[in-house]
């Protein structure tokens, strides 16, 4: 990747003052104190297998694969214990590995890999970022319009550019303290056929599309959707169904820092690079 320094036009964009930033100007003792990671209340025991107690089928084991080579560059106890963008912690690694896909690949049509993880070897490496993402319609939990159902379509609930079929900026948050991120949203209502469904069914999915690249991006997890000029108001949130593709399956070798957008309030990966 290009090692450029963010520039200070790009830092002062995302200079929102977090927690820790107003603990450290009031000299509180605890403001460098590390974040608790994970599920803390489980107390000293191997995280792995207290998952497995609740997983609904037995873990398997996979391989890692380093989706740059194709390469086996390790192995794992299932692939349900990783998430995208996190280390993946593989022994014996010459480098320092990072989880940017699971299942199977796009270049793949046979189940043999369908347990494995693919790695890649940079934090920044153009297959952990998308710029866009997919809610279904009716998973997304409207709150910030007022009730549901009080005029003739029962749509009151939903912005109106998106009902009348256009779209509209907003900001967006993907993850927990990750500063907010422009973003354009649209209401796509399709039906199997293709064919536009009528504007007063609830189906569909929101279409959310990023100015600036968006590191991993994880279907399962929640995208939160905000209004305002410093999104003050907070207009609901719903579980990401899917991802756009990553810009490494778009043949972008090279991301720019200087258009990546912070995973969070900390992340100082994106500094003098």
């Amino acid at each position: 990747l290009a090692k450029q320094s963010t520039t200070t036009e790009n830092r002062q964009q995302h200079s929102q003052h977090s927690v820790r930033d107003i603990a450290h100007q009031a000299n509180i003792p605890t403001a460098s104190k590390r974040d608790s990671m994970g599920i803390c209340f489980i107390g000293k025991r191997n995280f792995g297998n207290f998952v497995s107690q609740y997983m609904p089928e037995p873990t398997t084991p996979g391989d890692f694969v380093d989706v740059d080579t194709n390469q086996v560059v390790g192995k794992h106890e299932g692939s349900m214990h990783y998430t995208i963008g996190q280390g993946a912690k593989i022994s014996g690694a010459p480098v320092k590995y990072f989880v940017c896909g699971k299942g199977r690949g796009s270049d793949k049509d046979d189940d043999s890999y369908s347990n494995t993880v693919f790695v890649c070897n940079n934090t920044h490496h153009p297959a952990l970022y998308t710029d866009e993402l997919w809610v279904d319609f009716n998973s997304f939990n409207w709150i910030g319009l007022g009730g549901i159902g009080s005029d003739s379509t029962g749509l009151d609930h939903i912005p109106r550019p998106l009902v009348e079929g256009k779209s509209i900026k907003l900001l967006a948050r993907t993850r927990h303290l990750q500063p907010l991120a422009s973003c354009t949203v649209s209401w796509r209502r399709v039906n199997s056929d293709n064919s536009i469904q009528s504007i007063s069914t609830n189906r569909g999915h929101l279409v959310v599309h990023f100015d600036n690249p968006m590191r991993a991006i994880t279907p399962g997890q929640i995208v939160a959707l905000y209004a305002g000029s410093n999104g003050l108001i907070c207009l609901g949130g719903g579980p990401i169904k899917s991802k756009g593709t990553s810009f490494m399956d778009r043949g972008i070798d090279e991301i720019s820092l200087s258009t990546l957008h912070p995973s969070g309030h900390n992340d100082l990966s994106l500094q003098n690079l």
